[in-house]
């Protein structure tokens, strides 16, 4: 009888332990002979081993001031992250860390897109790694994407942090993408009230709003013909949000991490449509107009900065 080799986020979780254990005792031998012993056991342990060294060293920031380094991307529950320096931007997210999905009502996994019945009529199509509690009534959309097509004419309330959006009298169809603090809502047909800590707005069929709860800014568009939750197609359509949080948004179909380590790159306007079926195409074409350079870390992580 045989055993099965661990698979590779295992192996990752045991070499960041390692390095953790280095880290806050670098000249003890138990935790040198260890390391040694570890890597010498296949060339994979050796080879995941460098490679978590030389994310360490390009960060310089994936080990927190809890000592903690953070954990590569496990399939069975759709982790991954974004490193945006120490600044949060509008992807809402500082170091490495989880998308807040683990109590939410409904998660999806990592490139997954999944059509749900609403408990009160009509359906809603559920983006990647989102984490959403569906009632009768409406929606809680911690994180992710989605698009809502209530039935009938009752109004229909969607929550998001300190957002609410209301569907107005008539029917309704809006999206709604939410990363960390922006919130991008568009409306196919009919109309939605937006209400939060800095008012209220309305968004028309045919609009896009873009709302930056970090710096308190709501930036109006027009969407074109086929724009409207387009990512239920594999396009990514981006009008004016930060370098980012397109890049957050992109890495939802991606099963790995992007870390991005220049903080002014991150929060730079950027617009244009991207495929998601090539995340890596896609941010690279997104950090292209500001000379940002992509480099990949095995087959796990994608480095941005800026030459």
């Amino acid at each position: 009888m045989t055993t099965a080799p661990p698979d590779r986020e295992t192996l990752w979780q045991e070499a960041f332990d390692l390095l953790i254990r280095r880290q806050n005792a670098p000249d003890n031998p138990v935790t040198l002979r260890l390391i040694a012993e570890w890597r010498a056991r296949s060339p994979v342990h050796d080879g995941i081993w460098r490679e978590a060294l030389e994310l360490h060293a390009l960060t310089g920031r994936a080990v927190g001031a809890a000592g903690r380094i953070p954990q590569p991307p496990a399939r069975r529950i759709g982790r991954r992250a974004v490193l945006a320096g120490g600044v949060a931007l509008a992807a809402g997210v500082a170091g490495f860390a989880l998308i807040p999905r683990l109590t939410a009502g409904m998660r999806t996994d990592v490139a997954a897109i999944t059509m749900v019945d609403l408990p009160g009529g009509g359906r809603a199509t559920i983006g990647p790694l989102t984490a959403v509690t569906l009632t009768a009534a409406g929606a809680d959309l911690r994180e992710g994407l989605a698009c809502f097509e209530p039935a009938g004419t009752a109004p229909f309330t969607v929550t998001s942090g300190g957002l609410s959006l209301r569907s107005e009298a008539g029917p309704a169809v809006f999206d709604l993408a939410v990363e960390g603090a922006l919130r991008v809502v568009s409306v196919e047909r009919g109309g939605v009230r937006l209400s939060g800590p800095g008012g209220t707005a309305v968004c028309a069929a045919g609009e896009r709003l873009v709302i930056d709860g970090s710096r308190g800014g709501v930036a109006r568009s027009r969407l074109a013909p086929g724009q409207f939750a387009a990512w239920r197609e594999g396009r990514l359509v981006v009008e004016g949000e930060p370098v980012a949080a397109v890049l957050a948004r992109i890495a939802r179909w991606y099963d790995g991490r992007i870390v991005l380590l220049d903080d002014d790159l991150g929060a730079m306007p950027i617009s244009g449509v991207y495929t998601t079926s090539d995340p890596e195409a896609a941010a690279r074409a997104v950090i292209r107009p500001y000379g940002g350079r992509l480099r990949r870390i095995g087959s796990w992580a994608m480095v941005i900065d800026r030459t």
